[in-house]
């Protein structure tokens, strides 16, 4: 890949990361995408609330040159990204989350294809689970395995599957003239995907390009995580109207990606199963899940 910093002209970059939990653990996700090679300079903001940001970590988001907002009010991800989009007038934006580790050329690769498709809108790219010990954690990723199974293999990878909260890229002209950032949003990777969607946007899936992640390690959180998902339809349904055909995955390729994971990881698809009929037993009310405002999976963020 060419260095975008030999074009003669590119697009200029925005990264914003909202946050209410505000550990030092942000640090890592902060020097990872600070890593990012074959990029120019570009603008890093966080906003953050709940938890108040120690002075030691402030320091270091100096040195890697993040402005950092703090507001006093606890507020939903999409009201913090208000606040981001406000403060942005490059390009593009991409927002992620405080607790994922970027491929060196992620950055560089979503730019070169806004860069080169002009239609293109919306772009995502995987979502890798990070290698663990845990059983809980090696089970969960079972589940994030298949998931990425039928994103990758599903209408050429445009699908609400493949579009995730953790990295949502998008051209700042057209996220601010079309799309309406409701507060009250909770499934905001879901929302924003059936959005573009909704004003005729282009939405890009780049499998080869990843952000890496931590799954829960305990089954409360996962509970919480797990009880979200299964609420997203019916939300999205309050906002989109019938969706219901945006969410049907096609019998083969679901079929197909639940054998090859279980081809692949035997024994812990087995306790995946387990885990996936738990979680469906004693999920938590949409009442109570579709909050804003939820509670932090702390287990997520040891990086």
């Amino acid at each position: 890949m060419k260095s975008l910093k030999n074009k003669t002209k590119y697009l200029t970059l925005t990264v914003g990361i909202t946050t209410c939990y505000g550990g030092e653990s942000i640090l890592e996700t902060v020097k990872s995408i600070r890593a990012s090679q074959n990029i120019g300079k570009f603008r890093f903001i966080i906003v953050a609330d709940r938890n108040p940001i120690s002075e030691s970590v402030k320091e270091a988001l100096k040195k890697y040159d993040v402005e950092l907002i703090e507001n006093k009010e606890e507020g939903s991800q999409f009201k913090k990204k208000k606040q981001i989009l406000k403060l942005c007038n490059t390009d593009l934006i991409v927002f992620t989350n405080d607790d994922v580790l970027f491929g060196h050329d992620t950055l560089s690769t979503v730019v070169e294809e806004f860069q080169n498709n002009n239609k293109v809108t919306l772009v995502s790219v995987k979502n890798l689970p990070m290698k663990t010990d845990s059983l809980v954690e090696r089970s969960i990723n079972v589940g994030t395995n298949i998931v990425n199974r039928i994103a990758d293999g599903w209408n050429n990878g445009d699908n609400y599957l493949s579009m995730i909260g953790r990295f949502e890229a998008t051209r700042t002209k057209w996220i601010n003239r079309y799309f309406e950032l409701k507060d009250d949003v909770v499934s905001s990777d879901q929302y924003i995907y059936f959005e573009n969607k909704k004003h005729g946007g282009v939405y890009k899936y780049l499998p080869f390009v990843s952000v890496n992640f931590r799954n829960p390690q305990s089954l409360n959180e996962h509970l919480r995580k797990s009880s979200r998902f299964q609420h997203a339809k019916t939300e999205m349904s309050n906002y989109f109207g019938y969706i219901s055909r945006d969410y049907k995955i096609p019998s083969f390729i679901f079929l197909k990606s639940i054998i090859n994971e279980f081809l692949t990881n035997p024994i812990f698809f087995a306790f995946y199963i387990f885990i996936s009929i738990y979680t469906r037993i004693f999920k938590i009310s949409s009442k109570e899940s579709l909050n804003p405002v939820w509670e932090v999976d702390v287990s997520t963020k040891k990086i």
